[in-house]
């Protein structure tokens, strides 16, 4: 079963006409995650194929207002629409005084178990069940923000079933037994052993969604190559050189090195300053930024592309990836997706 990313918000900050604050779908079969939600993630929702009744957690990086001020409003939506079955809230310390002071004060009620899990500043182990677990590993931010390292379970190997017929053996309860790696005694006498028809387990799928964050590198450090890289890439490097200050973001430099330094399979580039107007739109006439500064998204890509070449995305708002069973990330709808 493939994985599907589907982003919500690609801006960091404010929204632009163009792309909405932060806001990522995870989702693996119908239920899905949410990573991040920012003010408006319930319209770009609304856009997309997820149903707020299959939502079942939601892992919010950090407390700046791009990063959560959409949370209240889509769990009261949530509400509206009937849904009963739990959500999950998993985000530093502060975030459930927040959620429950918004809730209380807006005599919003919901229709459904809502936990609040807050992670400790050093991070650590927020989910774990038999299909993958979720680690929450501490950034270098300028308040208290997490990276979401996902780790799924490897899968058993593939049962040969054309040698089991070979040996005589036919589909039924023996098939589930050796797929086990079970010892059987067929009417013969003749045993066959499980591991025999079992290939070798299957790899399961390394991610890493990470909030804001100015040092890639240290990140990569502690986990090692993954398949999938989500990184924020607010500035290039002229940008932060003009500021004297990289407020702690990255560049997109800074992460592209990183992941190539780290052997990441693939990086998708979110959360871009409001000063990159879309490559297209840029001198097209129609404003699209709060402050026109004459720059376009294609600096970001191009000063990416330096150090990173092959499995390079830049994302967009509906931006729609899927992440196949042998850990290869595509682009699922027409568009390039890299400005």
């Amino acid at each position: 079963m493939p994985m599907e990313l589907i982003f919500l918000g690609t801006s960091s900050g404010t929204p632009t006409r163009h792309r909405n604050v932060a806001g990522l779908a995870l989702r693996s079969g119908g239920a899905w995650d949410l990573f991040d939600c920012g003010e408006g993630s319930q319209h770009r929702i609304a856009q997309t194929s997820l149903r707020l009744q299959r939502l079942r957690r939601i892992f919010i990086s950090h407390l700046h207002g791009d990063h959560c001020f959409g949370l209240f409003g889509l769990l009261a939506s949530r509400a509206m629409d009937g849904a009963e079955t739990p959500v999950t809230v998993i985000g530093p310390t502060g975030l459930e005084d927040m959620v429950r002071t918004v809730l209380s004060r807006s005599a919003t009620y919901l229709s459904y178990p809502l936990e609040v899990i807050e992670v400790a500043e050093t991070g650590g182990r927020v989910q774990e069940d038999p299909t993958r677990t979720v680690d929450a590993l501490p950034l270098a931010h300028r308040v208290t923000s997490f990276a979401w390292w996902i780790r799924e379970s490897d899968r058993p190997g593939a049962f040969d079933a054309a040698r089991a017929a070979d040996l005589g053996i036919e589909p039924g309860p023996e098939y589930g037994r050796l797929k086990a790696g079970e010892t059987i005694t067929l009417a013969d006498g003749r045993e066959v052993h499980g591991i025999d028809l079992v290939g070798p387990p299957q790899p399961g799928r390394i991610l890493i969604i990470a909030g804001d964050n100015s040092d890639p590198a240290g990140l990569l450090a502690r986990t090692g190559p993954v398949q999938v890289l989500v990184h924020e890439a607010t500035f290039t490097e002229d940008v932060v050189a003009e500021l004297g200050d990289d407020q702690g973001h990255s560049t997109a430099a800074r992460v592209a090195a990183a992941a190539a330094n780290a052997g990441v399979g693939a990086l998708v580039l979110t959360h871009f300053s409001p000063r990159y107007a879309p490559d297209a739109a840029f001198g097209a006439g129609t404003p699209s930024l709060p402050r026109e500064t004459g720059r376009t998204i294609g600096e970001v890509r191009d000063e990416a592309q330096r150090h990173f070449t092959d499995g390079l995305h830049i994302a967009e708002d509906l931006a729609e990836f899927e992440l196949s069973r042998a850990g290869v990330l595509q682009r699922r709808d027409s568009a390039s997706g890299d400005g």
